[in-house]
């Protein structure tokens, strides 16, 4: 379970905890550095609907929740680092959960991204820098990440992209040899596309430190560059899938798929070389 998951699953005791326990509480969600020092997050976890910015609207979930007479909706900006802050929040206020469950999911949260055994015993042939179906699933991932929808582009629109950010990166601001990253990357945790308006000009030394960090984790702390990623992202009409449990639900199937196909394959051939004597 992702920390988006995990936060949806126990918001509704929390609200709770708002209605029945501190009417306070609720006022304090509400407000950005209340939120920013209790979870880490750089926007309020709950909006109500009226005061929402349209600009602002993707980075929450399009589910409402009913609070103290005020329709409300919450924060979708959830990293893996910020799983033990909501720990920390649920234990201070009291909810009641699953403790060995969530150590667990935290313990999960920290090895991202997850590429969980396809059976409970390893394969006898695991070998040294062997050639991991991890690789495969991922390259699955990264192939239907990087085609849904129709957009197309061309090398005079990555140029004009590098034009937009003064032929600086995007991340470090500097004037260097600039290669295409993905702000938020190909992945099954982040589900970032090849699309033009996910594309940034970074240098290498940035594109290599970044890794597999969703761009506003790589930049926490630099706001200024944050937002114009953000905006960039906006003008390109690139509206990320992150959180959208329906396509994170099928590119997981796809991604075991791949595996259950490789280990039936790799019997099938093993059975042509099994000694007669062991038939």
């Amino acid at each position: 379970m992702k920390i988006g998951k995990l936060v949806q699953t126990l918001l509704p005791k929390i609200l709770e905890y708002c209605e029945q326990k501190s009417h306070n509480e609720f006022e304090c969600l509400c407000d950005a550095d209340y939120t920013k020092r209790t979870f880490n997050l750089n926007f309020p976890l709950l909006v109500p609907v009226s005061n929402l910015p349209s600009d602002l609207s993707k980075r929450y979930w399009t589910k409402v929740y009913l609070v103290r007479g005020q329709t409300v909706r919450a924060c979708s900006q959830w990293f893996e680092k910020d799983a033990v802050y909501f720990a920390k929040y649920l234990q201070r206020i009291g909810i009641d959960y699953d403790q060995p469950q969530l150590e667990n999911e935290l313990l999960e949260f920290r090895t991202i991204p997850s590429r969980r055994p396809l059976s409970a015993t390893p394969r006898a042939n695991s070998r040294y820098r062997g050639n991991a179906i991890g690789n495969a699933q991922n390259l699955l991932v990264r192939n239907i990440l990087s085609n849904l929808g129709t957009e197309q582009f061309s090398e005079e629109d990555w140029f004009a992209t590098k034009a937009y950010f003064n032929h600086q990166c995007a991340y470090c601001g500097e004037v260097k040899e600039l290669v295409i990253e993905h702000a938020i990357p190909i992945n099954k945790v982040y589900l970032g596309e090849h699309r033009l308006g996910n594309l940034v000009p970074s240098c290498k030394e940035c594109n290599s430190a970044k890794a597999s960090k969703d761009f506003r984790e790589f930049l926490e702390g630099s706001d200024d560059k944050i937002a114009a990623i953000e905006a960039y992202m906006d003008e390109k009409n690139y509206v990320p899938l992150e959180n959208n449990e329906q396509v994170s639900m099928i590119l997981e199937m796809a991604y075991r798929e791949v595996g259950t196909v490789a280990e039936r394959y790799i019997s099938i051939i093993n059975e042509l070389f099994i000694p007669e004597d062991d038939k």
